[in-house]
């Protein structure tokens, strides 16, 4: 491996010196950015990013909120990518950082090293192939004839960007998802370049595009799948930069393992054969023995998984939403025989789809299906180790879809078989990460155990920005009282804000609690999660001055609210995981079993990154001003509290009412 010494002549020196012309106070930044400030925490990243690449090491950054941080990891990648002629790929976990990135935060990166740096670079944002039109299923859909006009007419625009001859995708289009499924590339039926549209097909030419780019924009669950199909989806790149880095877990537990539902599964069945549907795949075959067979085999394998998801209905404890599977079932045997029968009449019919339309269905449907039972055989069995397995139903509805759920218990040597060992050098960012000031938690989970590692501060002043209100008189959430003296207690909040306050839980059912008793006490609208998907409930919440906002996971973290939209972040309870969680459940065995106190080591940490993320709702800039409240008694009356608050930005800290009016009234004098 080079070392730093023999780097460090001119090409690393000029890189650092060019880091400096571009991030400095009078830099090549001043003159794009109005009114540009130098922030010294970006430069420290950025040359700490760079230090990594040259090492071909790991690290992980905490960068405070307003510290510049995509700017400080791009300029580094872009630059030591371009001297070695390297391919960089940046992973997110939201749509609104993809879109800053692509709009904003790259283009003048552009600018700046072909302005300045006479370097010409090249990117490109990687969707999965879902999201992308199929000419020949678009074609196909035409002269099928069931499509109604309004149908016709909104097909009609994508013919027209069909002949724009452009690289577009379902966001560039408005049509249902229904339609959408029936145009969108499907890669069980994908003719790749042999397909006759293949010159003009947008997927083919993002993916010509991906090749040729220096940076690969994406996020954390395309990435994940790239992962599980074998590394198969994506062109194979040098550095990762992973950013909003603390959800990198959870999304990439999910992407690794499967969600299997008896909806899901209708769906599947539908494709092959349907009552309704004179023209089904199955209808098609010729052969009348194989034809009825096929269909009546079909016809059983839906009464059977009936019979198979009532079973697992009587599995869940009674008002549970989730149970854990801890040894393989003693019933679906019937089923999987079933459909293994299928799979082998399907191979017989598969010279039956001679016309080029049912035969891409048929691909389509027999992948879906073949993937289905995988998985179905992988849950019944419990085919996989070390895998938690585990059944759950919409929160909605108790007697609503089950699902089968399977997962990796840890992902850490997954990471560093395929992240950590597969790249040169990888880089872990968001805005929490530490706990304690140190990576010990992140690193484990991670398996980034051999790394590096920094804090950088947020250069916001939380000392005149923000106030943190500690409510100590008030019952231990989960105790009978707690949510009507909560309740309570957010209205008085109210009542000296004015309203624009987000009300973060780590229940729907404590929010619904408390939602109907502050219903009584303020005049407030309140919008929440569960009545409102979690898109429409912030739409309107922006739109309505003084309102409330009720929200569970996805509102800690990842909601960007700047400015008034903000006046409050209120924290019902400490946001540990639910210890019955099955995921949850089986982390912490497997600590025990290597003689870890899991209390310690992961849910500790785990609540204390996503309650910085919580507190993080607030300030999102220098003119931000407003009160986080915690209404947990535990952070001042267990002994782990003090991680809690140690993690926080100092901050001056009010435990009544009272105080709470004082203090909000001298943030704005």
């Amino acid at each position: 491996m080079q070392s730093r010494q023999s780097y460090r002549g001119k090409r690393y020196e000029a890189a650092e010196n060019r880091m400096k012309e571009i991030f400095s106070s009078q830099g090549y930044l001043s003159g794009i950015i109005p009114r540009y400030e130098h922030r010294p925490e970006q430069l420290q990243m950025a040359e700490f990013i760079l230090e990594r690449f040259v090492e071909k090491e790991n690290g992980i950054v905490e960068a405070g909120t307003g510290t510049g941080k995509t700017l400080a990891y791009i300029i580094p990648s872009l630059i030591y990518a371009k001297e070695n002629g390297l391919k960089v790929t940046v992973t997110t976990e939201t749509k609104a950082l993809q879109k800053q990135l692509m709009d904003k935060d790259i283009p003048l990166a552009e600018e700046i090293f072909k302005k300045h740096l006479g370097i010409d670079i090249s990117y490109a944002l990687c969707l999965g192939s879902s999201n992308y039109p199929c000419r020949r299923r678009f074609e196909f859909a035409l002269k099928k004839g069931t499509l109604g006009k309004d149908d016709i007419r909104k097909l009609g625009n994508i013919m027209r960007l069909f002949g724009e001859d452009a690289i577009f995708t379902r966001f560039d289009v408005r049509v249902s998802g229904k339609l959408w499924s029936e145009i969108c590339r499907e890669s069980d039926a994908c003719a790749s370049y042999h397909c006759n549209f293949a010159p003009s097909c947008p997927y083919q030419k993002a993916r010509k595009e991906w090749q040729s780019a220096d940076l690969l924009v994406m996020n954390h669950y395309l990435f994940f799948t790239h992962i599980a199909s074998g590394k198969t989806l994506l062109p194979k790149t040098d550095i990762v930069v992973f950013d909003e880095a603390h959800s990198v877990e959870d999304i990439a537990s999910s992407q690794l393992g499967f969600n299997l539902s008896q909806t899901l599964l209708s769906e599947i069945l539908d494709r092959f054969h349907h009552g309704k549907k004179r023209h089904s795949l199955l209808s098609r075959i010729q052969e009348m023995e194989l034809r009825e067979k096929s269909i009546g085999l079909l016809v059983s394998i839906a009464r059977e998984a009936g019979y198979f998801f009532e079973k697992v209905r009587t599995l869940f404890p009674r008002d549970s939403l989730q149970f854990r599977c801890l040894k393989p079932l003693n019933f679906g045997v019937e089923l999987v025989g079933q459909m293994k029968e299928f799979m082998l009449l399907m191979s017989e019919a598969e010279e039956e789809f001679g016309d080029e339309y049912a035969r891409m269905e048929f691909d389509i449907a027999r992948g879906r299906f073949f993937l289905f039972v995988e998985a179905l055989v992988d849950f019944i069995y419990h085919n996989n180790n070390p895998y938690v397995y585990w059944i759950e139903r919409n929160e909605s509805s108790l007697m609503g879809d089950v699902a089968l759920r399977g997962q990796p218990i840890q992902i850490a040597d997954i990471m560093r078989r395929e992240v950590v060992n597969a790249y040169s050098s990888s880089v872990f960012v968001s805005a929490t990460l530490a706990v304690n000031g140190e990576f010990g938690y992140i690193s484990g989970r991670l398996g980034l155990e051999r790394c590096t590692g920094v804090v950088l501060s947020s250069p916001f002043d939380y000392q005149k920005q923000a106030l943190l209100y500690v409510k100590k008189d008030i019952s231990e959430p989960g105790t009978p009282l707690f949510s009507r003296q909560a309740a309570q207690a957010v209205a008085e909040i109210i009542q000296i804000v004015k309203g624009n306050c987000l009300v973060l839980f780590t229940s729907y059912k404590m929010l619904e609690e408390v939602r109907g008793f502050l219903a009584d006490l303020v005049e407030n609208r309140i919008y929440s999660q569960g009545d409102l998907s979690s898109s429409e409930a912030v739409e309107m919440y922006m739109s309505d001055e003084d309102s409330i906002l009720m929200g569970t996971h996805s509102y800690w973290q990842g909601i960007d609210l700047p400015g008034d939209l903000v006046r409050c972040v209120i924290m019902m309870r400490l946001p540990f995981s639910v210890p019955d969680a099955p995921p949850v459940q089986a982390r912490v065995e497997l600590l025990k079993t290597q003689g870890l106190n899991p209390f310690v080591v992961y849910q500790i940490p785990e609540a204390v990154i996503k309650f910085k993320q919580g507190f993080g709702r607030l300030i999102r800039s220098r003119q931000d001003r407003g009160i986080v409240a915690v209404l947990d008694s535990r952070i001042v009356s267990k002994p782990y509290g003090r991680q809690f608050i140690g993690a926080l930005p100092k901050c001056a800290v009010v435990f009544t009412s009272d105080q709470v009016a004082a203090g909000y009234a001298g943030l704005f004098e």
